[in-house]
């Protein structure tokens, strides 16, 4: 019997989150998924790997977009200094947040309540909600974020 880790391919990966592999391989060179153990044939994930996707994952689902989410992951990595357990909590947060929001939804869509506007977290201490019911094509939200995260990281330098 041996008690070593689960260690998981990134078919693996992909298949636990419900993403393609080619996404989780993305989300590796976008930095917001830690490259595998190994490369090549060898190359391995292990839970921490899978804690981390799931917890990018349960922010998409609450609305983040990556670079939103990029910035989470990087400021809850300095806040950890090495702790995986930290990401465990964090996806516990994320999760509780993404399964209120699916009720919510729910209940929406029985009682014909209109849909809630989507709140992107663009620095420290600043969100901006957009109706979902009329907000801009998602290519110009996506510079208007970036624009506006660009001019607050501007000020603070």
């Amino acid at each position: 019997m041996t008690d070593d880790p689960p260690r998981y391919t990134a078919r693996d990966l992909a298949a636990l989150c419900d993403i393609s592999e080619r996404t989780v391989r993305y989300y590796v060179a976008e930095g917001l998924l830690p490259p595998p153990a190994a490369r090549g044939r060898g190359a391995n994930f292990d839970d921490d790997h899978l804690t981390r996707l799931r917890l990018i994952r349960a922010m998409q689902r609450a609305g983040n977009d990556l670079e939103a989410i990029g910035d989470y992951l990087r400021e809850l990595e300095a806040e950890l200094a090495g702790r995986p357990s930290g990401f465990e909590s964090a996806l516990a947060v994320w999760t509780g947040r993404t399964e209120r929001l699916e009720i919510e939804q729910r209940f929406r869509s029985r009682w014909n309540v209109p849909e809630p506007a989507h709140r992107y977290r663009v620095a420290p201490g600043v969100e901006v909600l957009i109706s979902s019911a009329g907000g801009p094509p998602q290519s110009r939200l996506q510079a208007a974020l970036k624009a506006m995260r660009e001019a607050l990281e501007e000020e603070d330098a």
